[in-house]
C-alpha cells in the first residue's frame, strides 16, 4: 500500500489539497468544523507529513551528520548524548556514522553524508587522517563542518575540544607538588593532535618543576593491547616510574589492569593520575585522582556552534573553542 498523501484526504472529503494542508496546520482561514473533519480522516488513514518533501522545498534537510572513529565506552557516549540533546531541541535530526578509525572509511562516510543532504557535519577524525582536504566539498557548498575532540590544527577549521595542554599540565603539576620525581606518561597514537597537545602540557610541567623528561618513561599506543604490552615492558625495566599519567579513560583501564596483574599497589608502589570523563576513577580501588573533562559539554558546545553556523552563516562566531578542566583529588597519589 502506498503512503497516504494530502491529495488522498482531499479526494475523500471533496475539498482542495490546499484546504487539507492549511487545516492540518490550524490555519485561521479554515473553519473549525473542516479542521476537525480533516484531522479525523488523517488519523483514520494513518497520515503523517512528508518532512523530506517540505525540507526539499525549503532547501534544508534539518539533518546533521556525526562521524566518529568508534563509539567507545567512556567519552564518546556522553558526547553523543550532548549532541543529540541540542540537535533535538533545535529541531534537527542526527545520523551517526562510524569510520572504524580508518581514513578510507571516513571518506566513505563523507560520501554517505552528501547523499543524505545534511545541513551540517560534526567530525571526530581518525588516527590516519593527516589533513582535512577531503572535507572541502562541504565548504564549497556552504555546509559547515566542526571538528570535535580529535582534530587537526588547520587554519580556518572550526574546532571544539578540551584544553588538553592545561589538563596534562595540571596533572603533572599535582604530582610534582607531592614530590614524585620519576613521572611517566601513557599516551595514544603520537600522530593525533589530541596526543601532541597533552604531551606538550606533560613536558612543560616537568620542565617548570625541574623534573627530568625520560623518553623511556613515556609510551604511545594505537590500541589497548599495544598500550598494555608497552606498559608491561616499562614496569619490568630496572628503573621504573614512581608515578604515571594516562591521557584517557581507555588508557587508564589498560594501565590499571597491568598494575594489578603485576601485583603492584597504588599509590605505595606507583601513583596514578588520569584525564577522565569522571566515571571510571570511582570504580577503581583505590579511587583514581583525575582531571575532569566532560564529553557531554563538548557535545553540547559543538552542536550549539553547528546550529549557529547553519542558521546564521554570516555571523562572526568563535570557531575554535577549548573547554577547561579541573582537578578531582582522590586516593591514588
Amino acid at each position: 500500500m502506498s503512503r497516504v498523501t494530502i491529495r488522498d484526504i482531499a479526494k475523500l472529503l471533496e475539498v482542495s489539497p490546499s484546504t487539507v494542508s492549511r487545516a492540518l496546520k490550524d490555519h485561521p482561514d479554515i473553519g473549525q468544523t473542516t479542521k476537525d473533519k480533516v484531522k479525523q480522516v488523517a488519523d483514520e488513514l494513518g497520515y503523517f507529513p512528508n518532512n523530506q518533501a517540505v525540507n526539499f522545498r525549503q532547501r534544508k534537510s534539518k539533518l546533521f551528520g556525526l562521524i566518529l572513529p568508534e563509539l567507545g565506552r567512556f567519552f564518546s557516549p556522553d558526547m553523543v548524548r550532548g549532541i543529540e540533546e541540542i540537535t533535538r531541541k533545535k529541531g534537527y535530526s542526527l545520523v551517526i556514522f562510524q569510520s572504524n578509525d580508518s581514513l578510507e572509511k571516513e571518506k566513505e562516510c563523507i560520501t554517505l553524508c552528501r547523499s543524505f543532504g545534511i545541513d551540517g557535519l560534526l567530525v571526530c577524525l581518525t588516527r590516519e587522517t593527516k589533513n582535512i582536504d577531503h572535507f572541502q566539498g562541504f565548504a564549497k557548498n556552504d555546509i559547515p563542518v566542526i571538528f570535535v575532540d580529535k582534530v587537526i590544527r588547520e587554519k580556518g577549521s572550526a574546532r571544539v575540544l578540551i584544553n588538553g595542554y592545561n589538563a596534562a599540565f595540571t596533572a603533572i603539576q599535582y604530582l610534582a607538588k607531592r614530590n614524585y620525581q620519576k613521572i611517566g606518561g601513557v599516551f595514544a597514537n603520537k600522530n593525533l593532535t589530541i596526543t601532541k597537545r597533552r604531551k606538550e602540557g606533560f613536558k612543560a610541567a616537568l620542565d617548570k618543576y625541574e623534573l627530568s623528561y625520560k623518553e623511556h618513561f613515556c609510551i604511545h599506543g594505537s590500541s589497548i593491547q599495544e598500550i598494555k604490552d608497552h606498559f608491561l615492558r616499562l614496569l619490568k625495566q630496572t628503573e621504573k616510574p614512581d608515578a604515571i599519567f594516562t591521557m584517557t579513560d581507555e588508557i587508564l583501564s589498560a594501565v590499571i589492569q597491568i598494575i594489578h596483574e603485576e601485583g603492584l599497589f597504588i599509590p605505595n608502589d606507583i601513583a596514578v593520575i588520569s584525564i577522565s570523563n569522571g566515571y571510571l576513577p570511582y570504580y577503581i580501588n583505590p579511587k583514581i585522582t583525575f582531571i575532569k573533562h566532560s564529553g557531554y559539554e563538548v557535545g553540547k558546545t559543538a552542536a550549539n556552534l553547528l546550529v549557529d553556523l547553519t542558521e546564521n552563516p554570516n555571523m562572526v562566531l568563535q570557531r575554535h573553542i577549548e573547554l577547561e578542566t579541573y582537578l578531582v583529588e582522590l586516593d591514588s597519589c
